[in-house]
């Protein structure tokens, strides 16, 4: 009768190698704004952006003069000390406080005013959808008729992925 043995190592080393087959690393998404962040401010009746403030290292005086009028404000530390770890807060400047990522900077508006901005948004293109498909029709002659069969979808692609 034979006998197999097998060494301690061998069983540690086949367990090292299971654990690690199961290890799957995947790459943060970091404008990932934390569950309990986004509740809270969700329970505040706040919703949560990030906004460019630079470009190519230059203050981004346009769009961010352009979302203030529309309402955002920035987030600070103070109101999000659970993103202190994965985040910087601007020391100086025109964005002095604000919670920032690389180029962007965390911001809030109210949920009704965000909503009235989506469907402000959502009308403006409705309407000029509809403009062209009007100055289309009028083109159209017996001759040559012009047939509109297209259809519109929205859909959301791929989050965003920046290489370092």
């Amino acid at each position: 009768m034979t006998r197999t043995t097998t060494s301690r190592n061998e069983n540690t080393r086949e367990a090292q190698t299971r654990e690690m087959e199961n290890d799957v690393f995947e790459e943060q998404d970091w404008l990932t704004i934390p569950p309990i962040v986004r509740d809270r401010f969700d329970q505040e009746g706040m919703t949560l952006r990030w906004i460019r403030i630079s470009l190519k290292g230059r203050d981004d005086i346009q769009n961010v003069g352009k979302r203030l009028s529309e309402g955002w404000q920035f987030v600070t530390i103070d109101e999000v000390p659970e993103m202190a770890h994965n985040s910087f807060v601007k020391e100086e400047g025109k964005y002095t406080g604000a919670i920032c990522r690389g180029d962007l900077a965390l911001a809030k508006m109210t949920k009704a005013r965000a909503q009235s901005r989506k469907e402000f948004y959502e009308n403006k293109s409705r309407e000029m959808i509809d403009a062209v498909n009007a100055q289309l029709m009028r083109e159209s002659n017996s001759a040559m008729p012009i047939s509109n069969s297209s259809r519109t979808k929205v859909t959301r692609g791929r989050a965003a992925s920046f290489d370092d």
